[in-house]
């Protein structure tokens, strides 16, 4: 891919989750993309044709199974990333699929009355910050890493915030 514009969000959520919501969570991904360096970009998608990342609204058992399967973590959490670009040494998978993000719907709902945040304004958060999991980005590595994926993410959120085409 030579364009972030080119890779396809598909949004999975229960048939009740307002479109609105499923607009938001797609908008609140390309313009992750779109703020990403090309070079982060290319080097993680490998130059591909096309690609997809798949976005899903979860309940907290299912988001605590994952997370104590995959991170060790017996306890729900906000958001996990899947990364399929990781693996640099394996074939890239055969239908394009770049990774997952997951977000727990009921502990997104908390955090925004604990913040004080509208739920839309919570929800692009927590997109934005796991497609940045997603492309390599990890606070949890070092400070520096930390510094760096959280002033991406706030530039990020800042233009969701100014955008006349945002929902949030």
């Amino acid at each position: 891919m030579n364009s972030p514009s080119e890779v396809k969000i598909i949004v999975h959520s229960r048939k009740s989750t307002p479109s609105e919501i499923k607009r938001l969570l797609t908008y609140s991904a390309k313009a992750t993309l779109a703020q990403l360096p090309l070079f982060t970009f290319r080097k993680m998608t490998r130059n591909r044709k096309s690609g997809v990342i798949n976005i899903a609204l979860v309940g907290p058992k299912t988001i605590q199974h994952l997370n104590s399967h995959y991170r060790n973590k017996s306890k729900p959490t906000d958001v996990l990333s899947f990364s399929r670009m990781e693996m640099v040494i394996l074939p890239f998978p055969t239908n394009n699929d770049l990774g997952d993000v997951l977000i727990c719907w009921n502990i997104a709902k908390k955090q925004a009355r604990k913040y004080d945040t509208p739920l839309k304004e919570e929800l692009a958060r927590l997109t934005v910050h796991g497609v940045l999991h997603l492309f390599g980005y990890d606070h949890e590595r070092s400070p520096s890493d930390e510094k760096k994926m959280f002033q991406l993410q706030d530039k990020i959120l800042k233009k969701l915030a100014a955008s006349k085409k945002s929902t949030l």
